[in-house]
This record gives structure tokens, sequence and C-alpha cells, in this order.
């Protein structure tokens, strides 16, 4: 089958690069024409695990332009910002739709990005010759391409039977699929990521607890998460979550269940315990005027290059207001902090070491990096990287929800 995606971000070409290795021709485009010239020699824009070798291998099937050609079939993966208001910025997706229905009245239009309940019919009524359907991604940044061969389902939101069936066998897979109206298709997608917002700071909570009680929160995630009625995923404490996703998300979510008389009251505690677990590793550093931090870990998570509302970046403008002299190491983001090539040199003179992204990398650091390079060696481990012991490792070590004791690396959690 001949496809056309519509943005090569995240979402737009790892879905591109999985329907080609399914078989299909797919052409992908964006209006950056720099990136479409990288693409085409085989170099993605973003940093993905495998995405380098699965763009090379599926060259021949795949090309790479800033103009629409005229097809049956798009699939539409371009931003959905937030507004100022929280609300979704569907413009991208507005131009989109308007393009394709000036040079192909008749073609399927298939929503891959995140948009509110309500969107794809909206679009449906404002387009009438256009077939709409909405595919909503489940992708996780680090292992967006293995989610994309082996999703754990499918969901198809559409008012067309036909078209359901053509989708069905595009996105044919071993997963279970769910054929659903466009609203709830959308609505999913948002409940999904919320779900996993709330579990994240349920945890969080729990672990501030355990601080206060003398509890370990890594032990309690295990003794509930064996329960399969909760599951042991997202039950990991930490500085909280960040990315592309859960905040952009929930803030739709929110603003457009106030628009219709209701209120998310658990989603939106679920944001401010986030927002509260920042000021939490905040309150462990304790920054004072020319106390040197270094943040080890910038990505919002491990696998990816992505900054986007990453934790680490939010704690470094709250120490810098404090005085705080940052500086930080990531083994693939870049950022505008000041950023050094490696480890060693990010601890150099250090007060603080703030583990803020559990790269395995930063899991294989000994105690000694930290009492060679730091004036003086104590870890705030955000991401609860690490076990310990109560032998002296010369190291002030202390994690989220865990009792503070000194540093060893030497089991997996």
């Amino acid at each position: 089958m001949q496809l056309t995606v519509i943005g090569t971000g995240y979402v737009g070409l790892v879905t591109a690069i999985g329907l080609a290795e399914n078989g299909h021709n797919v052409t992908c485009v964006d209006l950056n024409a720099d990136r479409m010239v990288q693409l085409t020699r085989g170099i993605p824009p973003i940093k993905e695990e495998g995405i380098e070798e699965a763009l090379i291998a599926n060259q021949q099937r795949m090309t790479f332009t800033t103009e629409y050609p005229v097809a049956k079939t798009y699939l539409v993966a371009v931003g959905t910002p937030e507004k100022a208001d929280g609300s979704c910025d569907l413009s991208a997706v507005e131009a989109v739709v308007a393009h394709i229905e000036r040079i192909a009245p008749s073609a399927a239009v298939v929503i891959k990005s995140t948009v509110p309940p309500g969107t794809t019919m909206q679009l449906a009524m404002q387009y009438p010759t256009l077939r709409f359907a909405m595919v909503p991604e489940f992708l996780r940044e680090g292992t967006a391409l293995a989610d994309m061969r082996q999703p754990h389902r499918v969901v198809i939101g559409t008012n067309d039977e036909d078209l359901s069936n053509e989708l069905a066998t595009l996105f044919a897979t071993t997963a279970p699929l769910v054929a659903v109206d466009p609203t709830t298709a959308e609505l999913t997608k948002y409940a999904a990521n919320s779900f996993l917002a709330v579990k994240i700071s349920f945890i969080n909570e729990i672990a501030r607890l355990a601080d206060a009680v003398g509890a370990d929160v890594s032990d309690v995630a295990k003794g509930i998460g064996l329960d399969p009625r909760i599951g042991s995923s997202f039950l990991r404490a930490g500085a909280g979550y960040g990315g592309s996703c859960f905040p952009k998300d929930i803030a739709a979510l929110t603003t457009l269940a106030r628009q219709h008389d209701q209120q998310l009251h658990v989603i939106e505690a679920a944001d401010k315990t986030n927002e509260a677990q920042l000021d939490y590793v905040l309150q462990k550093i304790q920054p004072r005027t020319g106390m040197r931090v270094a943040l080890l870990g910038l990505a919002f998570k491990p696998g990816t290059d992505d900054l986007r509302d990453a934790p680490a970046l939010r704690l470094a403008t709250r120490l810098e207001q404090f005085g705080v002299i940052v500086t930080g190491y990531d083994p693939v983001a870049r950022t505008l902090l000041d950023q050094k090539q490696t480890v060693e040199e990010a601890l150099q003179d250090a007060d603080v070491a703030v583990i803020m992204t559990e790269w395995e990398e930063l899991r294989r650091i000994t105690p000694e990096h930290f009492i060679r390079q730091m004036r003086q060696p104590r870890v705030v481990d955000g991401r609860n990287c690490w076990s310990f012991t109560d032998h002296p490792g010369g190291v002030q070590y202390e994690s989220i929800g865990r009792p503070s004791k000194s540093f060893s690396n030497n089991r997996t959690i």
C-alpha cells in the first residue's frame, strides 16, 4: 500500500518506519527541508533505540519530501502543543487536513496526533468528503520502535466501517484490536496517559511518607505491584514525570473537562503532586548561594534526547534562583546549561550530585567517582538508581523514599 505520513517527529517517523518494515511504501512529508535532506541520508532527527539502523534498512521504501503527494491514505502526526490556557493547539492538524482536502478530497485521513475528544468528529463535519479515523499512538520514548512493532493493543476510532477494516489490515498485529468511535479513541489516549501519571504521583506520595516513617518505598512498590490488579509498572518513586506527553495531555484534558463543567479531581491532584515532588528533591539538596550542584542526566527519561518539560531542567531553574552554580551531564541530550562532556567533569568540585535520569552509564558510577571529584561527596539520587548497604562508603547518599544510608551499587534494584 502507498501511504503518506505527515510529520516526522517521534510519532510520525516511528510510524513511517514501522509501516515500511511491513512492506508498505511510505512518503514522509515535513515542512522542515533540512530534516528531509538528513532523513534521505539516513540521519534521524531524534535519538531512539535502533532508529538509525531501521531507517537505513527501509530507505528503499521511504521517500522524504516537503511537498504533499496526492494519495489515498494520509496519516497525520504533527504537533499539538499546549497553549497558554492549557488547551491543545490544533492549528497544525487543521492546516494539514485543509491541505489534504484541497488536493485529495476523497482521501482517508488517519489522525495519529493526540487531539482532544471530539476533534476528529468536528473535522469530519467540516470536511465531509474526507474519510476520517483516529488511531492513537501508545509509543514510549526510548522503546518507540519496539512498541510500534509489538503493540499491547491497537485502537481504531472511526464511524466508517470500510475504513475500520482497512486500518485493521494496515495495523495487523497479534495484539488486541479495539474498534470504537473517534471520540472514544481520543479519550482513550488521554485516559491512558493520565492514569500512568496518577500512578507515578501515587507512588511518589507514598515515597514521601516512607521517608517520614522510615520505610522503604521500593519494597512497598514490590509488595503492591505483585497484585495483578495493580501491576508493577510505573511504580518507581523518583523526581517526578516530565516529557512531551503527560504534562501537556493532563493540561488539555483538565481544560476540556472544565469546558464541559466537569472537574477531574484525581488527575489535577496528580499534576500538583508532580510539582511538589520536585520541591521535595530541592529540599533534599538544601540549596544555598554559591553551592555547586552537578545534575547527572538531563533528558526526561533514559533512551531519548528529549528535553521537553524535563524535571532536570525545571530543577536547574529552581536551583539557579537560589544562587546555585549548576553543571550538567547527559550522554545524549544537549542543553544550554553548563553541560560537561563527562561525568567526571560535571562532578568536579561539586557540593552535591543529583541523579535525574536513570541512564545505565550513571548506574555504573562507583563511590570513588564522587570521592575523587567532589568537594564533599553528597549524592541525592532522584531516580533511586542504586541500592545501598550499611557499610561505610564514604559518600553521603539520599534517595527518594528509602532510608538514608551509605552508598553502594553492588546489586540491581
